[in-house]
């Protein structure tokens, strides 16, 4: 990317399309209707940038070997901790604040066969709420996760807020983990070192065991001190077991009751083991999949065409804003496609939370954003069916021989609608899949 989009400021044209924004905001300020213009943004959208935290997903399904529960909680504190040091380059870069029914789908290929798969979707655009749901069944691992992000305006920094929360279980162990999110500062819009800092206290618990992890994000200081700092402890009940400390986007060193220290996680000896997301080519995406929707836009920031930019920008912004008032002129609600509201959260419509049986699950697949476990045919049973087939075939042709010279009238009104049987057949394989 050019290197005049790393630092706006560096450009006086960016630098007075960003006084006049600033000129029109408050202290406090919500930003989510303030459109931002294209030389900030990072060429991907928010559905997407939460897959950071699956950048070492081969982390995630180790977490359910451990059989010791304090030793699955530093597990899934490193995993946690993996995916922050991924940086959109140099100075400020945020992702794009993804459209009504903007949805994203990937995954990740294990060594073992099996693999990971993600799905998410944007079910309010305001308030804005991102759905995401993770499944690897093999491995006994599914996460639910929603997220409520506020924008303020700070001044010479600006904030956004992560509320919400992911629901983590692990499936052999029959615990759930509840996981909260940093919030992240964008500093410098004014004066100063731009740069981005993860800042706030994130907490991870599990009732069954008892168990928590409380981490401290801290903002540097403004004297002294360093970026990117991380405190916490493991504890159960008042015990504190480990504490943690370090950088999140370099060394984070865990250290027991005992005084003993080690290496929990470290990029430079452990980002090389991460595994390719895989995403479905452009020419296999609905036009809602976010890098579809959003292709012309991010080809223009990657050229560096800030003017095409904004102009493709602008077309779906405004496609949203039109499509907001039709729904209100018709008295319409907006439906969400794969995720339903419960109490304050959303959930995947398929989630599965059943253990896996490897005498009768096969391979995890996602067909439309639908993610599904194959079943393994019982070979006794499909022996049975063989023979079954071979009688009622041998029945078949006794009847067709002696029906032979019968004349066989057809009802040409009761064929069946392709497009309908689809969709029946959509229907059957939710509901297949809803009743596990």
């Amino acid at each position: 990317m050019a290197e005049e989009n790393e630092n706006f400021r560096d450009n006086p044209q960016n630098q007075s399309i960003i006084l006049n924004i600033l000129s029109q905001l408050r202290i406090g300020m919500d930003l989510s209707r303030v459109t931002l213009p294209t030389f900030i943004l990072e060429p991907r959208s928010f559905l997407e940038k939460i897959t950071d935290y699956f950048t070492h997903v081969d982390l995630w399904i180790e977490i359910p070997t451990f059989t010791d529960p304090l030793q699955r909680m530093v597990a899934i504190v490193k995993w946690y901790m993996s995916g922050f040091y991924i940086k959109p380059g140099k100075g400020l870069k945020k992702p794009y604040n993804p459209i009504l029914g903007e949805v994203f789908r990937c995954l990740w290929e294990h060594p073992d066969g099996s693999r990971t798969f993600y799905i998410a979707e944007q079910v309010s655009h305001h308030p804005p709420i991102s759905c995401f749901y993770v499944s690897n069944r093999k491995h006994g691992m599914v996460m639910n996760g929603t997220i409520n992000p506020r924008s303020k305006f700070l001044g010479n920094s600006a904030a956004a807020i992560l509320d919400g929360t992911a629901s983590l279980y692990i499936l052999p162990h029959d615990e759930v983990y509840q996981i909260s999110f940093p919030d992240a500062y964008g500093r410098g819009i004014l004066f100063g070192e731009l740069r981005m800092e993860l800042v706030g206290n994130v907490t991870i618990l599990c009732n069954k065991s008892g168990l928590s992890a409380s981490i401290e994000f801290k903002a540097k200081p403004f004297f002294g001190g360093e970026y990117n700092s991380i405190v916490g402890q493991i504890h159960k009940n008042n015990e504190v077991l480990y504490t943690i400390s370090g950088k999140w986007d370099s060394e984070i060193i865990l250290t027991d009751s005992k005084k003993q220290s080690k290496s929990l996680w470290n990029p430079k000896t452990g980002a090389s083991n991460k595994l390719l997301k895989i995403v479905p080519p452009l020419e296999q995406q609905d036009k809602w999949e976010s890098r579809l929707l959003w292709n012309l836009v991010s080809n223009a920031i990657v050229k560096n065409d800030q003017t095409a930019a904004a102009n493709e920008k602008t077309k779906l912004e405004d496609a949203q804003r039109n499509a907001v008032k039709l729904r209100k002129q018709n008295n319409e609600h907006w439906k969400t496609k794969f995720f339903h509201k419960e109490g304050g959260a959303y959930t995947y419509n398929c989630t599965n939370t059943t253990l896996f049986n490897p005498e009768t699950d096969g391979e995890e697949d996602e067909v439309n954003f639908v993610v599904f476990l194959k079943h393994k045919i019982d070979k006794a049973h499909e022996s049975q069916s063989t023979a079954s087939g071979d009688i009622a075939k041998e029945e078949t042709n006794t009847k067709t021989e002696t029906t032979s010279n019968q004349e066989v009238k057809t009802d040409d009104t009761k064929q069946t609608d392709p497009l309908q049987k689809t969709e029946e057949t959509k229907e059957n394989t939710k509901a297949t899949i809803e009743t596990k």
